[in-house]
C-alpha cells in the first residue's frame, strides 16, 4: 500500500486573515472543514499529523516572489490607523494584515518544505491557495501569494527543479501563472471558467508561457455551466499525459471550491465527484511519478457548506481514507456548530444540497478544445497516456 502519511497545517490564527463582516472571502469555512475532520476523529488516525502552530518564515523570503514595494505597502497598511484598499476594491487592508497574510504563506512554505525533505509524502494547507496576488500587487482577496512564495523559495533553495502546479479553482490562477510565465521549471495546468465571463479575465488558450516556460502553461477555459462530466472528461485526458511527460519532483494542487454548483461568485456546476475524481487522479500520479510528493491547498469557495465538505473530502483522499458516500450522514456535533456559526441550516449528508443541471457541451466541443490545446502548447492532448 502507498505511503499516505499526511501533514495537515491548520493554525487557528489562520482565521486572522479576515476582511470583515460582509466580505465574501472567509477562512472560517476552511476552519469548518478542519472541524468536520475533527468530528470524524481524522486526527486520531496513525498516518495523520497536525501542525497547529505555524511559525512565521523570515520576512525576506517573501521577496523570493513579491517585490519589496508590495511587501512594504502591505506592512504600512497593516500598521495604519485607517487601512485602505490593497487593490481596486476587492481586497481591503485591515489592522494586522501583514502578519495574518504572512502566516498563511508560512503554512504553505512549511508544507512544501516538509514534503520535499521527506518528512511526509503529503501535506495540506487548506487556508492557502491565494493564487491571484501578483509579485507586485494584491488582487482578488489575495494579499500575498502563498503558492507563489512556496514555489519560488523551493526553486531558489534548490529543493526541486521541476514542479507541477494544478489549479481547479473557478477563477484563473493568474498570479501563479504570470509569476512563473517564462520559467521552465514550473508546469502550470489551470482549469477555470472562461476569463471572458469571469474575473480576472485571463487564462486563454493562447497563454502558453514564454522563453523556457513556453508550452508549460496550459490553460483550460470552460464555458459557464460546465459540470462534472465535461470537467472530468477533459481533466483525465489532459493531466496524466502532461505530468508523465514532465516528470515533476513535486505536485502542488489548488482545490478552489468556487467551481461547485451554486457558488455565488462563479458559474460552473461541479459536484463532489468532480473534486474527488480530480484529487484522486493527481494523488495516484504523485505516487507514480514523484514518490507521492504532493501538497494540497484550498483556494476560492463562497458557500460554507460546499467548502467545508469538499476540502474535508480532499484531506480524506490525500491521506488514503477514501471518499464518503453521498448518503453518509454528517456528524451531529459538526452540524450544530455549523448552523450556529454560519446562521444557516447545515447539510445533513455529504451529498445533500441542490445541484443545478449543467448545460451539456455541444457534440464535438470537448474534442475541439483538446485539439486547440494541442496546437497552442505543442503537447498531444486527449489520450491521457
Amino acid at each position: 500500500m502507498s505511503d499516505c502519511r499526511t501533514l495537515m497545517s491548520w493554525d487557528p490564527r489562520y482565521l486572522d486573515y479576515d476582511f470583515g463582516e460582509g466580505h465574501p472571502f472567509s477562512e472560517r469555512s476552511r476552519g469548518s472543514a478542519v472541524r468536520l475532520l475533527e468530528a470524524m476523529r481524522f486526527f486520531e488516525r496513525p498516518n495523520i499529523s497536525r501542525q497547529s502552530e505555524v511559525s512565521q518564515i523570515p520576512d525576506h523570503m517573501m521577496l523570493n516572489f513579491h517585490t519589496l514595494r508590495h511587501v512594504e505597502r502591505v506592512r504600512r497598511e497593516s500598521e495604519s490607523p485607517e487601512p485602505g484598499l490593497l487593490d481596486h476594491g476587492d481586497t481591503p487592508a485591515f489592522s494586522g494584515v501583514w502578519d495574518a497574510s504572512r502566516r498563511v504563506v508560512s503554512g504553505t512554505v512549511h508544507a512544501v518544505q516538509s514534503v520535499v525533505a521527506g518528512e511526509f509524502p503529503h501535506a495540506t494547507n487548506l487556508a492557502g491557495g491565494l493564487h491571484h496576488a501578483s509579485p507586485g500587487a494584491a488582487s482578488g482577496f489575495c494579499v500575498l501569494n502563498d503558492v507563489g512564495v512556496a514555489i519560488a523559495t523551493g526553486l531558489k533553495k534548490d529543493w526541486f527543479q521541476r514542479i507541477a502546479y494544478i489549479d481547479i479553482d473557478a477563477h484563473h490562477g493568474d498570479g501563479v501563472m504570470y509569476g512563473f510565465y517564462g520559467d521552465g521549471r514550473v508546469l502550470d495546468i489551470d482549469f477555470h471558467q472562461d476569463g471572458r465571463t469571469l474575473f480576472p479575465g485571463t487564462g486563454s488558450l493562447g497563454e502558453v508561457g514564454a522563453e523556457k516556460g513556453k508550452g508549460l502553461k496550459v490553460n483550460v477555459p470552460l464555458p459557464p455551466g460546465t459540470g462534472t462530466e465535461d470537467f472530468l472528461f477533459l481533466f483525465e485526458r489532459i493531466v496524466p499525459g502532461l505530468l508523465r511527460d514532465y516528470r515533476p519532483e513535486l505536485i502542488v494542487m489548488q482545490s478552489g471550491v468556487d467551481a461547485f454548483s451554486g457558488d455565488p461568485l462563479a458559474h460552473l456546476e461541479y459536484t463532489r465527484r468532480a473534486y474527488s475524481g480530480a484529487v484522486t487522479l493527481v494523488h495516484e500520479l504523485a505516487h507514480e511519478l514523484c514518490h507521492g510528493r504532493m501538497v494540497l491547498v484550498g483556494g476560492g469557495g463562497y458557500s460554507p457548506a460546499s467548502v467545508a465538505r469538499v476540502l474535508a473530502q480532499d484531506a480524506l483522499i490525500l491521506s488514503g481514507n477514501g471518499v464518503p458516500q453521498d448518503d453518509d450522514p454528517l456528524p451531529d456535533t459538526w452540524r450544530a456548530e455549523f448552523t450556529k456559526e454560519f446562521s444557516e441550516a447545515a447539510p445533513t449528508t455529504w451529498g445533500s444540497g441542490p445541484h443545478d443541471a449543467p448545460r451539456a457541451w455541444p457534440a464535438g466541443a470537448r474534442e475541439k478544445l483538446l485539439h486547440q490545446l494541442s496546437e497552442h502548447t505543442g503537447h498531444p492532448m486527449g489520450t491521457g497516456h
